[in-house]
């Protein structure tokens, strides 16, 4: 654990303000945000285009009814004066999922009345179409179910990556804050200080002790101080009313507790090894599935088109609508037909172009696994560097408090000016400026660390 410098000037909260921490902050923007709301959306989207996919398993019904008439005397090869047809026809389809096979329910029934002759006609039909080379066991049928459960699984993760990266942004502002935060306090009492060394300046050039140019010097140096004061302050104003906004709070209540020099633990890893199984290299495995998923069923449908077709009839010469099932007329067939177009077919290319993307997007995984391996062992080095910088700062921190004990005691012992002790006073400010700076610094990475390792957002 780091050594905290004791500081001559420390943030405090009024008694109305309570300080948000980091969970608080993350947990309130994950429950208010509507980026959130619009991810579980896309979650819901992705599940329901996973059921659209299978609505080609329903049954498919169909009917349909007819009445003509015809009549007349001017055609001589008309065998009948008057001709009223009545017709009804029910069908009922369905594709089976796992075949691939197509069966085919079929009942109709028509009534001719030929000059007072009537004649009925019932028929039930059952065909059934089983293919045996291209969609065998339904594998092209499947296409669009097994995609979509693959898009679905790639959303999932594809949802994961967008929170984190969200979360982290904020998270980085949030740190941003806390710093600005302890600058806006820090400028101040420089701005203090640099008004005690302008009194001093103007007491003395009163008294000529020092010319107009250290004069006008130490004004110069008083005025940059209240502008860096100034525009520190309204960057801190800023920050704070767009966090505000993000979780719905007062800017005034928008305070953040946060300790920039606590030092964090980290799940160290093997930059090889975590990335052939992180996140962002499983969307590109999910999407070399759904290539080759692709690629399957393309080459499938370049096979000849080889159906066994089977049928069951039969058929009746009776008025009830429904005779043909208790007749004694029954036929059945059974055959097998096969098509096979010539020439260049669309096909060919799919499969052509599905093997190109699949040797492309290995090509892209193989660079983003280089980029995240060199990332994550930069990210490393960097948590490393900055750990060291903050203790070194620190050290710096605490020479420079007491050089100031030093100059302090001096002065109130008489054997030292005060003119000294203003400037100890602000070096000592300066190099607590500088050690949150590098402690902000360090906390941003430590984000960046856990994002890119898959360990901010659970």
């Amino acid at each position: 654990m780091w050594i905290k410098i004791s500081c001559f000037f420390c943030f405090f909260l009024s008694s109305n303000v309570i300080a948000i921490t980091v969970e608080e902050f993350s947990a309130k923007l994950m429950q208010t945000h509507p980026y959130f709301l619009q991810l579980s959306l896309s979650e819901t989207l992705s599940l329901v285009d996973q059921k659209i996919a299978r609505t080609y398993t329903d049954w498919n019904i169909q009917m349909g009814a007819n009445e003509s008439f015809s009549a007349g005397d001017d055609i001589s090869s008309r065998l009948y004066k008057d001709l009223y047809t009545t017709s009804y026809e029910v069908s009922a389809s369905r594709k089976i999922a796992n075949s691939g096979a197509n069966l085919n329910l079929k009942h109709s029934w028509n009534r001719n009345d030929k000059d007072n002759t009537v004649l009925n006609t019932n028929l039930f039909s059952l065909d059934y179409i089983q293919p045996l080379l291209q969609n065998k066991d339904g594998l092209n049928d499947r296409l669009a179910i097994d995609v979509a459960d693959i898009d679905f699984l790639a959303n999932q993760v594809s949802l994961l990556e967008q929170a984190e990266s969200f979360l982290a942004s904020k998270q980085t502002k949030l740190v941003d804050l806390a710093l600005k935060q302890e600058l806006e306090q820090l400028y101040m009492f420089q701005l203090e200080l640099s008004k005690q060394q302008l009194d001093l300046a103007e007491e003395k050039f009163s008294n000529s002790l020092i010319d107009k140019s250290s004069f006008l010097q130490e004004k110069d140096n008083y005025i940059k101080a209240s502008q860096q004061w100034l525009q520190s302050s309204r960057e801190l104003n800023i920050l704070r009313q767009e966090l505000a906004s993000l979780i719905n709070v007062k800017e005034s209540n928008m305070v953040v507790e946060f300790d920039l020099f606590k030092e964090q633990s980290i799940i160290k890893v093997e930059p090889a090894v975590f990335v052939k199984n992180s996140r962002s290299m499983q969307k590109f495995d999910f999407d070399k599935s759904k290539f080759q998923r692709q690629l399957e069923s393309y080459e499938n449908k370049t096979m000849p088109s080889v159906n066994l077709n089977m049928g069951i009839a039969s058929q009746a010469e009776d008025d009830k609508y429904f005779s043909s099932f208790g007749n004694r007329d029954f036929s059945w067939n059974i055959g097998v037909d096969v098509s096979y177009p010539l020439g260049v077919r669309k096909e060919s290319l799919d499969v052509e172009r599905a093997e190109i993307s699949i040797a492309q997007l290995d090509a892209q995984r193989r660079e983003t696994e280089i980029n995240s391996e060199q990332q994550i062992s930069y990210l490393l080095a960097q948590i490393d560097l900055l750990a060291e910088l903050v203790n070194i700062s620190l050290e710096q921190g605490e020479l420079a408090n007491e050089k100031v004990i030093e100059e302090k005691t001096k002065y109130d012992e008489a054997r030292g000016q005060k003119s000294s002790l203003i400037a100890t006073q602000k070096n000592a400010n300066l190099a607590r400026i500088s050690n949150v700076q590098a402690a902000a610094s360090y906390q941003k990475i430590i984000i960046d660390y856990r994002e890119v390792t898959d360990q901010l957002f659970n």
